[in-house]
């Protein structure tokens, strides 16, 4: 339920497979939050390797400075993360949810509060709140990544875990299980189309941790962005397959050739500022 406050529920909802080294992190950050109106949800695969046992232990015996709790917890087999992503939402009772998956974690204790602290009594028309994101390349380096606040035809200008999205509109047009990379641009573009408001929000959400990270190219993720963008401009693979040609590829063939250290305080120097 609700509760009787102007702040709404928020669910987060953390999806993991076998990330033991990982999971506490993202745990810890969740259940630290200040926002006081948190239902903590994880949705694991079935893991076997000890992440199961981590997860147990914060149910068990919650840390001393901890806010907040797990409320629900399932672990079992998945057709992959959009599948474990719905489960998750099925079970959600908040106004909002947010994806915090294992290895990402809140950019500050307070990144909740201040999202609902300049919303806190949303505008029923808005159906995606959605701030900024702190890169990690390295332990030395690191960027603030600045989501756009403009249209999301083809492509969502932020981070889906710097995202806090309406419930009720995730429990109707539920992720598309087919993809398996794509999943949340096919959800935030099939929306967008559909006309649902995306609001951008003054704060740091999310720190997302690129570091150990390969910068082989994705086809499969290319090939599933061909698919969503197409559905609504037929020349969309034509633009993209350019982009990738002029752009993507010589990018990524580049940075295989310099050194991590450089390579990471070349991108948190002089890399895209903006998503």
């Amino acid at each position: 339920m609700i509760p009787p406050s102007a702040h709404p529920l928020v669910s987060v909802i953390t999806i993991v497979y076998n990330d033991a080294p990982h999971i506490a992190q993202t745990i810890e950050s969740v259940l630290s939050q200040t926002y006081p109106h948190i239902e903590y949800i994880i949705i694991d695969g079935g893991s076997t390797d000890g992440t199961q046992g981590i997860i147990q232990s914060y149910i068990d015996t919650s840390p001393p400075k901890a806010l907040h709790t797990i409320t629900k917890f399932i672990s079992e087999k998945d057709k992959g993360i959009y599948d474990a992503m719905n489960k998750g939402v099925a079970l959600a009772n908040g106004s909002w949810c947010n994806f915090m998956n294992s290895g990402d974690r809140f950019y500050s204790p307070t990144s909740i509060q201040e999202v609902f602290a300049q919303y806190p009594t949303t505008p029923t028309e808005i159906s995606v709140l959605y701030g900024d994101t702190q890169i990690v390349f390295d332990t030395q380096h690191s960027k603030i990544l600045t989501s756009q606040n403009t249209h999301h035809k083809y492509h969502h200008h932020f981070t889906h875990q710097s995202s806090f999205i309406a419930t009720k509109l995730l429990k109707t047009y539920p992720y598309n299980t087919a993809f398996k990379i794509a999943g949340d641009t096919d959800f935030f573009t099939k929306i967008y189309h559909l006309g649902y408001r995306f609001q951008k929000v003054n704060a740091i959400i999310c720190t997302f941790d690129l570091n150990g990270v390969s910068s082989t190219l994705s086809w499969q993720m290319f090939a599933e962005d061909c698919q969503i963008g197409y559905q609504y401009n037929k020349l969309y693979p034509l633009f993209l397959a350019s982009k990738y040609v002029f752009y993507v590829i010589p990018r990524t063939l580049l940075r295989k050739l310099i050194p991590a250290k450089y390579k990471n305080l070349a991108r948190s120097k002089w890399g895209a500022k903006y998503q």
